[in-house]
C-alpha cells in the first residue's frame, strides 16, 4: 500500500483509527479505492443537508421568514438539483434517480418520506439562530497537525459563546450519553476546536449532534479551558497513529459494513451481510 501519513487530518480518518487502524490505514492509501454504493440513504442525507444549508442562510431567507417556508417546495428543488459529488457541476438525472430507488413511485416515497422528516424537524426546531458559518471547510493548527473538515453550522449564540452543530440523517446513537459519544466519535470534538480558533472571541463553545428525523440533539458546552484539554487528547491520538507502525485491522461491529473488507487480512473473520439465510420455504 502506499500509505502516507495525512498532511490533514479529517474527524472520520482519526475515528476510523480508534475503530480499526487498518481502516485508517486504507483510507489514507491514495491507490486505495473505497467501495462505496451509493444509497437512498445517503441522497436523503445530501438533500436534507442542502434544504436546512438554504433554510440558515439568511441572504437566501430571512430569519422571520424560515418558518413559513414550503419544505415540500425547497426538497422537490434541491432533489432534483442534487450534484453528482462534490466537484461536479452535473447533476443526477431523472435515469439516474430512477436507477438508484428503483422506480418513479420509489422515489416519489422516499421524497415524500424526507419532507415528512423535515417538516417534523423544523416543527419544534429552534430557528432563531444566527448563523456565521454554513457547511464550510475549516482548518486549523493542533501542535504540529492541521486538522480540518466540513461544519455544517456554527451559530453565534452571544458576544461571548458560539455553537457547533452538526446534521445527523440516520438512526440515533447507541449511547445517549454526550460523553461517551464524544470519546468515540470525534468529529463534533474536532469541529469545537476549529470553531474555537476560528472565534477566538467565544469563551463558551456549545458543540453538538442534531438527529434531524427524530428531533433529538445531544451537546455538551465547553470553556475555552476545557476545550484546551479536548485539544490535548486530540493530539494525542494523532501521535499515536502517527507512530503505529503496523497499523493492524481491529475486528468492531461495523467490520460487516465496511468499504475495505475486501483486502481486511481479518475478512474471514468478519461475520455480516454474507451469513448464509435460509429463506422461508411459502
Amino acid at each position: 500500500m502506499a500509505y502516507i501519513f495525512p498532511e490533514k487530518i479529517f474527524p472520520n480518518a482519526l475515528t476510523y483509527y480508534l475503530q480499526c487502524p487498518f481502516k485508517f490505514k486504507c483510507h489514507n492509501d491514495k491507490e486505495m479505492k473505497a467501495e462505496f454504493v451509493e444509497k437512498p440513504e445517503n441522497y436523503i442525507g445530501k438533500a436534507i443537508h442542502l434544504v436546512l444549508k438554504h433554510l440558515f442562510d439568511v441572504t437566501q431567507v430571512p430569519a422571520d421568514k424560515r418558518r413559513g417556508q414550503d419544505i415540500g417546495q425547497l426538497v422537490r428543488y434541491f432533489w432534483a438539483r442534487m450534484p453528482k459529488d462534490r466537484y461536479s457541476r452535473d447533476y443526477w438525472s431523472s435515469e439516474d434517480r430512477r436507477q438508484l430507488f428503483g422506480s418513479e413511485g420509489q422515489e416519489k416515497s422516499f421524497g415524500v418520506q424526507t419532507i415528512a422528516i423535515l417538516n417534523n424537524y423544523i416543527a419544534s426546531a429552534d430557528l432563531s439562530a444566527t448563523p456565521l458559518f454554513l457547511e464550510d471547510w475549516m482548518d486549523c493548527q493542533v501542535d504540529e497537525f492541521t486538522i480540518s473538515g466540513r461544519i455544517d453550522r456554527i451559530d453565534q449564540d452571544s458576544d461571548s459563546s458560539i455553537s457547533v452543530w452538526d446534521y445527523k440523517t440516520g438512526k440515533l446513537p447507541f449511547h445517549d450519553n454526550v460523553e461517551k459519544m464524544m470519546e468515540e466519535d470525534l468529529q463534533v470534538p474536532i469541529y469545537a476546536i476549529i470553531a474555537s480558533k476560528r472565534n477566538p472571541f467565544a469563551e463558551q463553545i456549545r458543540a453538538g449532534l442534531i438527529y434531524v428525523k427524530y428531533s433529538k440533539i445531544f451537546n455538551i458546552v465547553w470553556t475555552k479551558d476545557e476545550l484546551t484539554g479536548v485539544e490535548n487528547r486530540i493530539v494525542a491520538i494523532i501521535n499515536k497513529a502517527k507512530n503505529d507502525n503496523d497499523l493492524l485491522p481491529r475486528i468492531n461491529n461495523l467490520c460487516p459494513w465496511c468499504e475495505y473488507r475486501a483486502v481486511c487480512p481479518e475478512r474471514d473473520k468478519i461475520e455480516g451481510r454474507g451469513k448464509k439465510v435460509d429463506e422461508v420455504s411459502w
